[in-house]
């Protein structure tokens, strides 16, 4: 054989083991990374009263984003699964409040959205309660001003809206 088909034949081989490891760099770089999460639990009152229903969502900080996020029952308390270590939490009730969605027939009740859910998995619960108006900078975690640290094991958390 002659020198040209080993220097050819010894290119491609570096090559394949050039892309070879590009591939593996890359698919590290692009596997999802987990989060511990944690039970927190609490109360959220607006102006020292318990908020009526509504949603709170609790926003990992940093780098990849992961949430959990649970209703508020009648009396202002929730339970929710949420990331451990810093976090940003929103509170939002506005699908309490409001005039019900008519339909083109004309009927008063409110439009039917419907609901994906996984298999094995329990119904969505509907949010329940009574709408209060609170101030709009709640209703998203990069506005609400709510910053809190969350530590493995149980948390109790009560959320203070003014």
């Amino acid at each position: 054989m002659s020198l040209w088909f080993r220097r050819r034949g010894a290119a491609r081989l570096a090559g394949l083991g050039c892309l070879s490891i590009c591939l593996l760099v890359l698919t590290a770089g692009c596997t999802p990374r987990s989060v511990e999460m944690t039970e927190v639990s609490g109360r959220v009152l607006y102006r020292g009263k318990p908020l009526p229903g509504g949603r709170v969502t609790f926003v990992s900080k940093g780098g990849q984003t992961f949430s959990g996020s649970g209703n508020i029952d009648e009396n202002g308390n929730y339970k929710v699964e949420a990331p451990v270590g810093d976090v940003t939490v929103s509170v939002d009730n506005r699908m309490l409040g409001g005039a019900p969605v008519k339909r083109k027939g004309g009927s008063g009740e409110p439009a039917k959205k419907p609901g994906l859910k996984r298999p094995g998995s329990e119904a969505p619960q509907t949010v329940k309660g009574r709408y209060v108006q609170i101030p709009t900078k709640y209703h998203s975690p990069e506005t609400s001003g709510l910053q809190y640290n969350i530590h493995q094991g149980s948390n109790q958390i009560e959320i203070k809206l003014e």
